[in-house]
């Protein structure tokens, strides 16, 4: 018997084993907080400084845990699909949609963006590269992936692979438009969350855009992609959501997003053959009367 797919798609929970232990957080101090309280209603201990601080100790821990795990939830479920659609309506600002022919979502995850984007191409393919790790997002497979592609109707224009973000088997400069969310602060040692960006730089089309979002270390992003060149730059600051959760979270979670461009005009010559250097440096040559500086 065929398998039904379901009716809509799921683009999973991110970080699950941190949902479940905010969860965790906020038992405990249910338990704790209700033993406080029926010790004090059946008088096995009288009320004082120390059962008043245990009582409040419970019912921070439980405040806490309950309101992570359910913004944490409700992030993954609604938030996180409204962030999606503001970075890609951005896009289009910048470049036109209909133009695409190429989109590849760096960690694709379950094809949040790359489903996202498969929906507004008019033509050409969106291909979505992963390592497939689970613990970073809740059914976090190939397979996933194409079920969401197909429920939403697009999985004809949906490729996935699996690829690092550090090495992307993809050539230079023949990407319209590279995504990535909440991927590069998993990588690890931090110099290679460096080699990822360049990695995007580098298969990005001269005149094509890179959409960045992530929990953490987003304006570094902004001042390197600066450095290497990057136009339009649109940075998203999270607003009061990043604050409040930049410290609740010590710093550690603080959503933020850019969208940038890569102007047709400049090409980075670290990541260009010695021919493509040789006919830029002549069409430079060329043109160096009416270019200015």
């Amino acid at each position: 018997m065929p398998k039904i797919l379901k009716s809509k798609s799921d683009y999973g929970i991110d970080a699950p084993d941190v949902r479940r232990i905010m969860a965790l957080i906020a038992v405990i101090g249910l338990l704790f907080l209700v033993f406080n309280l029926a010790c004090f209603v059946y008088q096995v201990r009288d009320f004082d400084f120390l059962f008043a601080g245990s009582a409040l100790i419970g019912l921070f821990l439980f405040s806490y845990g309950a309101f992570m795990s359910l913004y944490m939830t409700w992030s993954s479920k609604i938030g996180k699909l409204n962030t999606r659609d503001t970075l890609l309506e951005t896009v289009g600002q910048i470049r036109s949609w209909s133009d695409n022919e190429l989109v590849v979502d760096v960690g694709c995850g379950r094809g949040l963006m790359l489903v996202g984007a498969a929906k507004r191409m008019s033509q050409g393919l969106a291909v979505g590269v992963d390592v497939w790790v689970e613990k970073d997002q809740s059914g976090n497979t190939p397979d996933a992936t194409r079920r969401n592609a197909e429920i939403e109707s697009v999985g004809h224009r949906v490729d996935v692979t699996t690829g690092d973000a550090r090495f992307l088997p993809l050539e230079d400069g023949t990407v319209d438009v590279v995504m990535s969310h909440w991927v590069i602060h998993n990588i690890e040692p931090e110099a290679d969350q460096v080699k990822a960006l360049n990695e995007m730089w580098r298969v990005l089309k001269p005149g094509g855009v890179l959409v960045l979002a992530d929990i953490a270390g987003v304006p570094k992003y902004v001042s390197h992609l600066g450095q290497l060149g990057a136009r339009d730059i649109r940075f998203y600051d999270g607003g009061l959501e990043a604050r409040v959760m930049g410290v609740l979270s010590g710093g550690t979670y603080v959503p933020q997003a850019l969208v940038c461009s890569r102007p047709v005009e400049i090409l980075d010559t670290r990541f260009q053959s010695t021919r493509e250097r040789d006919l830029i440096g002549q069409a430079r040559l060329i043109q160096e009367p009416i270019i200015s500086v």
